[in-house]
């Protein structure tokens, strides 16, 4: 026969801190916070680890998991995966209206692109006209620099 646990007065929770969670593992439709890659995107592994120190999850535009950057399921559009993510940062991104359609539902949009006129520009809250190769490094430092201090 089985016993109940013993629940005794001397048994607690010595720790009641969140679990680590790989962001990639994440699908797209429940991350609330995604880094996402378009053509304009070419310093891979600045990408990653940019996705890593934000604890952002990865994903990217047709274009890039056609080319095999990203795999099929983190293909973002209404080919991909539709996502209401509360941050959406988009880098190299240009907006064809497929990509658009996805992440119609999403709160917050920062788009990272060299062309001023690009849909992603009008589509975001907050634009910075620049290379994505030249922005990730510096968020990378910034983002080490606050986790460190």
């Amino acid at each position: 026969m089985l016993q109940p646990p013993d629940f005794a007065a001397d048994r607690r929770i010595e720790s009641a801190a969140p679990l680590p969670v790989d962001a990639d593992q994440l699908p797209l439709a429940e991350t609330d916070f995604i880094l996402s890659a378009g053509n304009g995107v070419t310093d891979w592994a600045s990408f990653g680890e940019l996705a890593r120190a934000l604890g952002a999850t990865r994903a990217g535009s047709r274009v890039v998991c056609d080319e095999g950057r990203l795999p099929r399921d983190r293909q973002v559009g209404a080919s991909g995966s539709l996502v209401t993510a509360r941050y959406y940062l988009a880098f190299g991104i240009s907006g064809a209206p497929q990509h658009l359609q996805g992440i119609t539902e999403v709160g917050h949009v920062v788009a990272i692109n060299t062309d001023l006129h690009a849909e992603m520009i009008k589509r975001a809250d907050l634009a910075i006209i620049a290379d994505a190769q030249e922005v990730m490094p510096a968020l990378i430092r910034h983002a080490q620099e606050r986790r460190n201090g």
